[in-house]
C-alpha cells in the first residue's frame, strides 16, 4: 500500500503543479510546459531517481497515442468551418515547406556523425514537423483570431502525419532496398482521405445519436466514439490522427453540417437556416469545459514523461541535440517568407512554435519493431532535441508575449495621444465655429434693428 500511496500523492501534486504552472503563463506569460519539463527532469533518473522512464515502458505508448488523438479532437473543437477554410491552403504550405527543410538539415547533421544514408533520413524525417501535443495547449491558452488558429493546427496534424509515413516508408525501404516515390505520395492521400470519409459519416452518425438518443451529457461516450474512430481508421490504413482533429471539426460545426445535410435530402423543400445560433449544436460549454480539463490532465502528464526521458550524462547527446534544436529553430525562420501578409504578431507566434513531440518517439518505437537497429545514443539525441525544441519554442512564446503585450501598450498609447489631438482639433474648430457664428448673430441683429450700438469708447465718453 505505501507505493500505492506514494504514487497517489505524487499525481495529485503533479495535478497541483500544472494549475499553479498554468496560472503562471496566463498571469505572467511563462510558459507551463517549462515548469513541467523541470518537474519531470527532477523526478526522473538525473535527479531524485523517484521515477524510471522504463518503468513506464508498457504504458507510455498508449498514453502518448490517448494524448495525441484527444488533443487534436479538442482542439477541432474551435475550428469552424469558415476558418478552416481559410487557414487550410496556408497550413499546408508553412507545414509541408517547412518540413521537408528542416528534415534534410536533421538528417544532414546526423550523416555528419557517420551514419548511413538511410538511417540519417529516417531520423531526419522524424524530427521534421511540429508537435501536435505541444502547439495545441500552448494556441488555446492564447487569444489568436480562428484563422490563425486552424492553420497552426492544421500544421501540425499535417506534419505529424507526414512525419510517421516518410520516416515509416524510409525504415522499409532500408529493410527492402525498393524506392518508390509514387508508393510515398499515394500512401498519405490515401490515409487522409480514408480519415476524411470516416471521420466525416462517424461525425454525422454520433451527431444523430446524440440528439436523438444520448442527450447531450454522456461526454464519456463521445471519447469512447473518438477511439473508435482512431481504430477504424488505423485499421482501413488511414491516420487515426487526422480522423480524430475531422471528427471534432464535424461536431463542432454540427449545426451547419445538419442544415447543409438537410439541403441535400430535400432539395427542392425550402429549408432555412435556425436564427437561434448554435441551436443545433451538439457540444454544449459545459462539454467543451470537460474535454478541456481532460486535455489539461493529459498535456500535464506528457510534459512531465518529457522531462523523464531527458538524459543529460550522455554530453554527445547533450552536444548533438543541441546543434540539431538550434538548427530546426533557425529554419523555421523561413516561415516569415510564406507569411509576408500575416499581421506582424502572427507571424511572430507562427515563428515561434517549432517544437518537436510525439512522432519522433513513435518512429523510434517503429524501427526498433521493424528489426532497425537503433543505437542507445541516438535515442538519447532524439528525446534532447524533443526535450530543447519544447524550451526553446517555449522561450520564444514567452517573448512573444512581451513583444504582444508592448505593442498592444504601444497601441494604446498612440491611441490616446490620437484622442487628444482629435479633442483639441475639436475643440479648436469648435472655438473658431462658435466666434463666426456669434459674429453672425450680432451682424445680423444689428440689421434687424438698424440701429448703431456704440463701442467702448462711446460709451465711456
Amino acid at each position: 500500500m505505501a507505493n500505492v500511496n506514494n504514487i497517489l500523492l505524487m499525481v495529485s501534486m503533479i495535478i497541483f503543479f500544472g494549475y499553479i504552472a498554468e496560472w503562471i503563463f496566463e498571469k505572467k506569460g511563462v510558459p507551463d510546459t517549462l515548469f513541467l519539463i523541470f518537474l519531470g527532469f527532477l523526478l526522473g533518473p538525473n535527479v531524485l531517481g523517484y521515477v524510471q522512464p522504463e518503468a513506464l515502458g508498457a504504458l507510455a505508448p498508449l498514453f502518448t497515442t490517448f494524448t495525441l488523438l484527444f488533443l487534436l479532437f479538442n482542439g477541432a473543437l474551435s475550428i469552424d468551418l469558415k476558418s478552416l477554410a481559410e487557414g487550410i491552403g496556408s497550413g499546408i504550405s508553412i507545414g509541408i515547406s517547412i518540413f521537408f527543410i528542416s528534415s534534410l538539415a536533421a538528417a544532414g547533421i546526423f550523416y555528419l556523425m557517420t551514419l548511413d544514408v538511410m538511417t540519417s533520413l529516417m531520423l531526419g524525417f522524424a524530427l521534421g514537423g511540429i508537435s501536435s501535443a505541444f502547439i495545441i495547449p500552448v494556441i488555446s491558452q492564447l487569444q489568436l483570431k480562428k484563422k490563425l488558429y486552424s492553420i497552426l493546427t492544421l500544421e501540425s496534424a499535417l506534419t505529424d502525419v507526414i512525419s510517421i509515413v516518410f520516416a515509416i516508408t524510409v525504415i522499409d525501404l532500408k529493410i527492402l532496398n525498393v524506392i518508390e516515390i509514387d508508393s510515398v505520395l499515394s500512401k498519405i492521400a490515401s490515409q487522409f482521405s480514408i480519415a476524411a470519409v470516416v471521420a466525416i459519416l462517424a461525425g454525422y452518425v454520433w451527431i444523430f445519436i446524440e440528439k436523438k438518443a444520448i442527450g447531450d451529457k454522456n461526454y464519456i461516450m463521445t471519447i469512447a466514439h473518438v477511439m473508435l474512430v482512431y481504430f477504424i481508421t488505423e485499421f482501413l490504413k488511414g491516420s487515426g490522427a487526422i480522423a480524430a482533429l475531422f471528427f471534432g471539426i464535424v461536431l463542432n460545426n454540427s449545426s451547419k453540417l445538419i442544415f447543409f445535410g438537410q439541403r441535400i435530402m430535400h432539395p427542392r423543400k425550402k429549408i432555412e437556416k435556425s436564427k437561434k445560433e448554435n441551436k443545433d449544436d451538439v457540444v454544449s460549454m459545459r462539454e467543451r469545459m470537460f474535454y478541456t480539463e481532460i486535455a489539461f490532465f493529459l498535456k500535464t502528464f506528457f510534459f512531465v514523461y518529457i522531462g523523464l526521458l531527458l538524459n543529460v550524462r550522455n554530453l554527445k547527446a547533450v552536444a548533438v541535440g543541441t546543434a540539431i534544436a538550434f538548427s530546426l529553430m533557425l529554419l523555421r525562420n523561413f516561415s516569415f517568407l510564406l507569411t509576408k501578409k500575416f499581421e506582424k504578431q502572427e507571424r511572430l507566434l507562427i515563428n515561434a512554435l517549432f517544437a518537436r513531440g510525439i512522432a519522433p518517439a513513435a518512429i523510434i518505437l517503429a524501427a526498433v519493431e521493424r528489426g532497425v537497429p537503433i543505437d542507445s545514443g541516438i535515442v538519447d539525441i532524439v528525446y534532447f532535441v524533443i526535450t530543447a525544441t519544447i524550451i526553446l519554442s517555449s522561450v520564444k512564446v514567452f517573448i512573444y508575449k512581451i513583444k504582444v503585450k508592448k505593442l498592444a501598450e504601444e497601441k494604446a498609447v498612440a491611441n490616446i495621444e490620437a484622442q487628444k489631438v482629435a479633442g483639441k482639433v475639436g475643440s479648436f474648430l469648435a472655438g473658431i465655429g462658435g466666434f463666426f457664428r456669434k459674429k453672425r448673430t450680432v451682424s445680423a441683429a444689428d440689421e434687424g434693428s438698424g440701429k448703431h450700438i456704440p463701442d467702448h469708447d462711446e460709451t465711456q465718453s
